[in-house]
This record gives structure tokens, sequence and C-alpha cells, in this order.
């Protein structure tokens, strides 16, 4: 609108009417320039929802044991990564309780090293910060991660991506085989699991395997991790226990404590979310159905 006033003023010498001209001229210039203006930031601020929209995390937890059964665990560590394998946060957590085990080879930290660590309280709620009701979290069993950070879908994410579903994983907590022939990394030479090399890892094999959604570079991916030789997941190597403490949280065969497996817990877990889903939905069904009988009868009655 600045440029309107001077375009008129240069044509103050010329008669009444071309002034005009170039007024009206200059005023729709203008509103066209107003409107390409305004588009351009609707543009913009499309591009910017849409990244919003598109934000793809990985989040891994390491924990430490605060009993003998592979259930008495506590956080120890978080990471995240973004899409371009960046590490947007990394802390270590005081657990609240004794610890029993630090699970070295496991969650890459020692028991000394969380002496002066923030509390479970300070990290999850810069944890929750990153996250917005449209991301799409990727990551290994990542529901123990998601359960451990209290992250709720339709706050904090919108989906996940199970790494271990879209590849048939052979190591159900860890996907150490799917790292090393896919990527060729040995997160087990990096230093035990720890969280931001897991969750790195994660996001590599979002990257190149599935954000393109290539069914044929996915379907080679498989044929790859089928055809190569798998390693001695960790857990094995130490026969399911560590220090006194049972380790075998996904396998049955080497559980030592007896306690439900994960997965087992993730079904109940599911199973009760369906019951009282069903429940709501019959609930809400026999009120409508009683109004609608409670205006009938009124009606028979008048």
């Amino acid at each position: 609108m600045n440029k309107i006033p001077t375009i008129v003023d240069a044509t103050r010498k010329h008669n009444n009417v071309e002034v005009e001209r170039k007024r009206i001229r200059a005023i729709r210039n203008s509103d066209v320039l107003i409107q390409v203006t305004h588009d351009s930031e609707k543009s913009s601020s499309n591009k910017s929802s849409s990244n919003q929209l598109c934000q793809i995390l990985s989040i891994d937890v390491g924990c430490v044991a605060t009993g003998y059964s592979h259930l008495d665990r506590a956080p120890c560590c978080v990471a995240i990564v973004n899409d371009r394998c960046e590490i947007i946060f990394n802390s270590l957590i005081k657990p609240d309780k004794p610890v029993v085990s630090d699970l070295l080879p496991f969650s890459g930290v020692r028991t000394a090293e969380l002496w002066g660590a923030p509390s479970f309280d300070e990290v999850i709620e810069k944890v929750h910060s990153f996250f917005t009701p449209t991301t799409l979290i990727v990551g290994q069993s990542i529901m123990s991660d998601i359960e451990w950070m209290k992250l709720e879908q339709g706050v904090h994410y919108n989906s996940l991506i199970e790494l271990g579903d879209e590849f048939t994983t052979f190591d159900l907590k860890y996907g150490t085989h799917e790292t090393y022939v896919l990527l060729n990394i040995d997160l087990h030479a990096m230093g035990g699991h720890v969280a931001k090399n897991d969750a790195k890892a994660s996001i590599k094999l979002y990257n190149e395997y599935l954000k393109d959604k290539d069914q044929s570079k996915l379907g080679q991916a498989q044929n790859a991790l089928l055809k190569a030789p798998t390693k001695i997941p960790l857990f094995r190597q130490f026969s399911g226990i560590y220090e006194g403490v049972c380790l075998s949280a996904f396998n049955r065969g080497y559980c030592r404590c007896g306690q439900p497996l994960i997965n087992e817990l993730h079904k109940l877990t599911n199973e009760k979310k369906r019951r009282n889903s069903n429940d709501r939905k019959e609930e809400a069904l026999s009120t409508s159905i009683h109004k609608k009988m409670k205006v009938l009868n009124e009606k028979n009655q008048s």
C-alpha cells in the first residue's frame, strides 16, 4: 500500500483524468499484490502446518533393575532423535528406588552416573514438550518406551511405526539384527544399548526402508534379513540372567522369574481398552434407546 501515493504523485503533471486512471490502476495492482502476499502467507502457513503434521521422532528409554524380575525396572536414560538423525534430547534419569543392578550391557549407564541426574518428573516434563498430537513415533518395541514416558495417543502422538513388525525382526527388543545387516552398525560394540544410539538406528532404518513406502526395497531388506546369519541376542549370551536379575522380558524360554512377558502385558492392556471402549459404546447406545423410548411414550400418552 505504501507504493500507491508514489505512483499517484508521479502523475500530477498530467491532467486529472490521467491521474485518476493511474490511481485506479495502482489500487488494482496493489490489491493484486496484497492478494499474492496473502496467498504466499497462506502457502507458508500451510507448509509450516504440513511440517508439523509430518514430525517424525524416535524415542528410546534405557532402564536399570530395581528388583530381580524382568518387570522390576526404572528408567535411567532417555533420548529423542528427529527424522534428520539429530539427537534433540538426551538425558540421564535418577531412579526413585534403590538400584539392584545398572544392567550396564543393556543400559550403557553406570549407577554412579545417576547420582546427580535429574528426577523422573523433571525429565518427563521436558520429554513431553517435544511431542504433539500429530507426531509419528518410530522405534523398536516402542510401546515400552511410550509407557515409560507416559506418552498418550492424541496428546503426544498420532501414530506409531513398530520396526519389528515392518521387518519381521528376530530380536523383539533391540533390533540388532536389522541394524547390523541393513545398516552395518553393531550396537553391541557401541557401549551397550545406549538410548541415543538405538533411537538413531531406528530413524536410519525408517529413512532408508520405510519413509518412501517402496515395497520392493522393503522386500529386499526382509530377504536380506532372512538370509543373513543371526547374532546371538545379548540376553541369551548371559543365559537370561545378569547379576541375579532376570533379563528375558520378551522370551519365555529364557525367563528366570516367571513374571508375565511384556508382550503379554501389552495384549492384556489392549484387551482391557477394547472392553472399556465397547462398554462405553453399549452405554451410549442404551442411553440413546432409552431417550427415544421416553419420547415415544410421551407422544403416545398425549
